[in-house]
C-alpha cells in the first residue's frame, strides 16, 4: 500500500459512494460531499450533485451511477466526476495523484472500472486504496496496541464491509447487502465471527460509514460479537480522511 505522505501538494482523495461522493485537495482544505447523482437535462446538458437532485422533473433523467460501492454506469459515472472536480476548480493535469477508495470485496473487474471511471472522470494518475485499510489508519486505532486483532466493518448505502486488518493490509474480507438494519446487525456479526480470531490479543472492532452512526447497533455489534468498539468522530469521512493521510502524511 502507498505510504503515508508519498505524493505531492497537487493530489486528491476521492471516495465514491453509493449515495455520497466525498473529495478533498489540499486546495480545498476541507472535505466535499456531494450526492452521487447525475441528470440529463434537455439539449444533452449535465447536471450533478446537488444540482442534479434539484433539476426539473420534467424534461431530465436522473442516474445514480454506483451501486454497492461499485460502478454500475460508467458513462454517468465519468460524467458525474467531471462535473464536481470542474465545480472545484481542478484543471485537467496529467501528473495529478489520486487515490480513489476500493471495497476491499470488490471484484478485479469492478476495480478496474472504479480505477477507470476516476482517471477519465477525473484525470491524472489513479491508484486504488482498499476503503476498509484506509478507514484504518484514519482512526488509526493500533497505535497504543499493535496487538490487537482488529476488524473493520464499513456500512454504506446497499453494501457492508466487513474486513480484518493484519500488518497493513486486508488479509480477509466479506460484505452483507442491506436488507434492513433489524437482518443487517446479525449479518455483521455472524461475518465477524466468521473471520479467524488470533488467540492472546484484544479483539476490536472498528465501525465506519455513515451507517455506523445508527443508534444502539455499536452496542449491539458489541453484545453479538464479543469485542470492544470503537469510532471516529465522523464515521463517514474515515475512508477519505485514510486516503488524505496516506497524499499527505
Amino acid at each position: 500500500m502507498p505510504t503515508p505522505g508519498a505524493y505531492a501538494e497537487r493530489c486528491l482523495a476521492l471516495d465514491l459512494g453509493t449515495s455520497t461522493v466525498r473529495l478533498w485537495t489540499p486546495a480545498t482544505g476541507t472535505a466535499i460531499t456531494a450526492p452521487a447523482v447525475l441528470a440529463r437535462l434537455e439539449g444533452d446538458r449535465f447536471v450533478a450533485g446537488q444540482a442534479a437532485l434539484a433539476s426539473p422533473a420534467d424534461g431530465s433523467s436522473v442516474t445514480w451511477p454506483v451501486r454497492g460501492g461499485v460502478v454500475r454506469d460508467f458513462f454517468a459515472c465519468v460524467q458525474m466526476l467531471r462535473l464536481l472536480v470542474a465545480d472545484l476548480g481542478l484543471p485537467s493535469d496529467p501528473t495529478l495523484r489520486v487515490l480513489a477508495g476500493v471495497p476491499a470485496t470488490a471484484t478485479p473487474r469492478q476495480r478496474t472500472m472504479l480505477v477507470a471511471a476516476a482517471r477519465q472522470g477525473v484525470g491524472g494518475r489513479v491508484t486504488a486504496v482498499e476503503e476498509p485499510l484506509a478507514a484504518a489508519l484514519a482512526c488509526r486505532p493500533d497505535a497504543a496496541d499493535t496487538d490487537a486483532d482488529l476488524v473493520v466493518v464499513d456500512i454504506g448505502a446497499g453494501r457492508t464491509e466487513i474486513a480484518r486488518i493484519a500488518d497493513g493490509s486486508v488479509v480477509a474480507a466479506h460484505h452483507v447487502d442491506e436488507t434492513g438494519l433489524v437482518d443487517l446487525i446479525p449479518a455483521i456479526a455472524d461475518c465477524v465471527r466468521r473471520l479467524h480470531r488470533p488467540r492472546g490479543r484484544r479483539h476490536r472492532l472498528l465501525l465506519t460509514g455513515g451507517g455506523a452512526m445508527t443508534p444502539g447497533i455499536a452496542g449491539q455489534l458489541a453484545g453479538l460479537t464479543g469485542r470492544s468498539v470503537t469510532m471516529p468522530a465522523d464515521p463517514s469521512l474515515a475512508t477519505l480522511t485514510g486516503l488524505r493521510l496516506l497524499l499527505t502524511g
